[in-house]
This record gives C-alpha cells, structure tokens and sequence, in this order.
C-alpha cells in the first residue's frame, strides 16, 4: 500500500513539470512540519497489550495534551510558488500534503491561490480562494490551535486601515453534528500597534447553517465568538494572553486540538449558551542556556442543557542546554475538567524527562531528537459514554498510572 500511493504521489510530480513551461514559476518555496517517533507503556490493558499507545494521556473529556513525550505521528510537506507575475501584480499557489501513520490517509490539506497587488493604493492586500490553514494561533506546549477556522473559503487579507491591517474571510466548514454546510464570516483587525513590542487582534467569527430546517425547536443552526489576542515581546521571552467568548453554536470554541476539533462547529444538536476561555502562554529566557515555556489556560462553557464543563490546564516546561546541540527539558502540566452538571470531576497530571539532541540552544530550537520518559498520573469520575455530544454521566471512579517511554522527532522547515 505504502508503495502504491507513493507512486502515485510521485506520479503526479512528474506529471506537473511539463506545466512549468506554460508558466513562469518562481520563488519557489518548500515547506513542511513531521512529529514520528514512538511510545511504550507499561499498561498491559492500554490498546489491546500491544505495549504501546495509540492515543495521547489527557484529561478524560479534556482539551489538548500536553505533548513532549506525548503526541502521535504526523507529517506534512507542502510547496508554494509565484505563477504569473505582471510589473507588482502576481500570483501564487499552495498545495500541502500530509498524513499519520497510515500512507494511505495522505490528503490534501492545503491548496489555495492568493492575487497581490491586485488593488489600487492597497499595495500589500491579497485576495486569495481555496483550502487552506487560514490565520491559526496556538498554544505549542499543550498541541491547541485555539483559534483555528482552516477550512475551503475566499477573502481579502492585510488590506491597510492606517491603525492595523483587516482581514476578511468567508468560509465554508461543515457541522460537527451533522456534516451540513455552514458559513463562518471571520472578521479581524490585527497588527494593532500598542508599543514598540506589543500589539492586538480583535476578531469575530460568526457560523450559521446553510440549511437550517430541523423539527426539533431546541435545535441550534448559529453562533458567533469574538476574540481579543495580546502579543507582548520583550529581551527575556514573550507572552501571548487570549481572551474569547463565545454563543451558542460556537460555546464551544474553534479549537483544533484533542477533544476539541470533532465538535469545533456545534450545529445541528441542542448547543445554545455561551462560553469565556483565557489562554496565557509563552516563554522566559532566564539565561543564554536556560528557558522555561509555560502555560495556563481556563474555559467555563455553561450550556442551557446543563451539558457545559469547566476545564483548566497549568504547565511548565523548562529546558537547560548542555552545549550548543544537547539539552534536557523536564515538563510538568496538571488538567482538570468539571462536568456542568456535577456528574463529577476529571484530572490528570504528567512528570516528563527528556533528553534532546537539536539544531541549536532554546526551546525553539528544530530539528529536535528527543528520548523520553513520562509518569502520568489520570482521575476519571465521568463520561459522555464515547458521544462527543452525550449527556455527562457519573461512572465508578477510575484511577490509572502508567509510565511511558521512548523516542521521537519534531522537525519544520
């Protein structure tokens, strides 16, 4: 099977250089992103005693994960290229391949054209259509994009309002539920200056369904979340602090992250209420050979079914390089996620030791070879009975250790 589709992925390669003569392609631009290693366990119950995971430790219910030494295997390459150029007008095309451990799920989850220089006295706006990873934030430490719309859309992008730069999209995601079309208008204003080192985004995403006729009443076809976003950088490290709320179909969040990206767009179910999440993130430079990359963030999404929670998450990362090319990093995170209707409590938290071998000093520094172990520590007291939409439910009390072990890379160009 490997075999097979990387035929036909070198295949259409192939085919496609013959159009480089009815084109002028340049800048000519490859890029890409690869996470593969593998995890032991000591939990003989764990994924059929296979002696390995196949899922990541978190939170029964939670969001994220806290993720060196706990992520699974995932790659994805992509190039992009300007193909028509006349005096500053241009434009260019992406296309972006990836998949897990399975060459057979090799997708395409990027492909998209932008046109620059297209608008009058707007020398730095773009228009551009297509699939794309559209303007995504992201908490690394703990693998949540928290404000993710990638999906097939159109839109202007970096269009000067003297103050900051607009950007906006229309876009075309399906519901969590239901799979039916839905529309995500998505309205930012970013780069707002506020000093030398800091500045804001102000967005507004508002989500409605194409087709929004359901027999039930208690149905919700809308919702909308705004989103405030505060970058501040400084000589010892810099700091990102997130507020968002949001309504309804969107009480949710758009987050795309364990637990969060199968029920990012809550149409077609009864979702109505409302959500306030904060993340605070970032990292501190305590020395040339010492910094720390930490996290917090807290979410209280209260539902009028009473089938909401409460999540909150706290780690640290810190990280001592020995030389110019090794280094060890100890992260230490904690979760807990409070069922709405007080069917109970989830926690867990996860110690991990890692020893790494990476292209410079720095929490940052990439490629990064790493050899790790982790103790984790996980309290389950209710579940959803495996719907992402089911009712919260009490279930005995479930405590599980386990140790985990092994070895990974994490690589971008």
């Amino acid at each position: 099977m490997k075999n097979k589709v990387l035929e036909k992925v070198l295949g259409l390669s192939l085919a496609l250089i013959p159009c480089a003569s009815f084109a002028a392609v340049e800048n000519v631009e490859y890029f890409g992103y690869a996470k593969w290693g593998n995890i032991y366990t000591d939990n003989d119950e764990h994924n059929d005693g296979k002696g390995e995971r196949n899922d990541v430790i978190r939170a029964g219910e939670g969001y994220g994960n806290y993720r060196l030494g706990n992520e699974l295997n995932w790659w994805e390459a992509g190039v992009k290229a300007d193909i028509w150029r006349q005096n500053d007008a241009y434009f260019d095309t992406t296309i972006y391949l990836g998949s897990g451990d399975s060459w057979g799920d090799v997708s395409t989850i990027q492909l998209w054209s932008a046109g620059h220089g297209l608008i009058e006295g707007q020398p730095n706006a773009k228009i551009w259509a297509g699939e794309r990873f559209y303007r995504r934030h992201e908490v690394h430490m703990i693998d949540i994009k928290y404000w993710d719309t990638s999906s097939t859309g159109v839109g202007v992008e970096d269009w000067d309002l003297g103050f900051g730069n607009g950007q906006f999209a229309w876009m075309a995601p399906n519901s969590s539920v239901d799979d039916r079309s839905l529309h995500n208008i998505d309205l930012r204003i970013s780069d707002i200056k506020l000093s030398e080192s800091a500045d804001l985004t102000v967005g507004l995403n508002y989500v409605f369904t194409q087709n929004s006729n359901y027999d039930d009443s208690d149905i919700t076809t809308s919702g909308a979340m705004l989103s405030l976003l505060h970058r501040q950088a400084w000589s010892g490290g810099s700091n990102t602090l997130v507020f968002q709320y949001g309504t309804d179909a969107l009480a949710g969040g758009l987050m795309s992250a364990e637990g969060g990206s199968n029920r990012k767009y809550s149409t077609g179910t009864d979702h109505d209420g409302y959500s306030w999440r904060v993340f605070n993130s970032g990292d501190l430079n305590v020395s040339e050979d010492l910094q720390i990359m930490y996290s917090i963030a807290y979410q209280d999404k209260n539902l009028d079914n009473n089938e909401g929670d409460k999540w909150f998450s706290v780690g640290a990362r810190p990280q001592y390089s020995w030389t110019d090319y090794m280094s060890t990093a100890l992260e230490v995170g904690y979760e807990s996620v409070e069922a709405q209707s007080g069917a109970g409590t989830n926690d867990m938290y996860k110690i991990t030791l890692s020893q790494m071998f990476q292209a410079g000093k720095g929490v940052w520094a990439r490629p990064s070879i790493r050899l790790f172990a982790t103790y984790s520590d996980k309290n389950d007291e209710w579940s959803r009975g495996g719907d992402v939409y089911g009712a919260a439910g009490s279930i005995a009390a479930e405590n599980t250790t386990e140790m985990t072990f092994g070895f990974n890379v994490e690589t971008w160009w």
